[in-house]
């Protein structure tokens, strides 16, 4: 239970890193792999570091779990931090589509 609920916690630690990005960068799409967006603050980092600790913790207090079903929460659980990215680049795209250039 413990195992399940840091993963959780890593999961929206992820979700508000992105979430900071996003608002620092309204008009500018975010790199999906690699990269940084032109705005990244420091406490995107730091949750980042935060999420991936908890996910770590969680993976490691996990001992009753396959390494495959932990693998499939956390993917499952990152999925709303991608989606959101996507929707965010592809509202951006959307809008330098019908802006004139500068």
């Amino acid at each position: 239970m413990i195992a399940v609920l840091l993963m959780i916690l890593g999961c929206a630690s992820f979700f508000y890193a992105t979430h900071v990005i996003v608002s620092a960068n309204p008009h500018a799409k975010i790199p999906t792999w690699i990269g940084l967006p032109p705005n990244n603050p420091g406490r995107a980092f730091v949750f980042r570091m935060v999420g991936i600790l908890l996910l770590i913790s969680g993976a490691v207090f996990s001992d009753d779990l396959a390494w495959y079903w932990i693998a499939m929460f956390i993917l499952i659980l990152m999925a709303p931090s991608a989606v959101y990215m996507a929707l965010h680049n592809r509202r951006v795209a959307r809008l330098a589509g019908t802006r004139p250039t500068e």
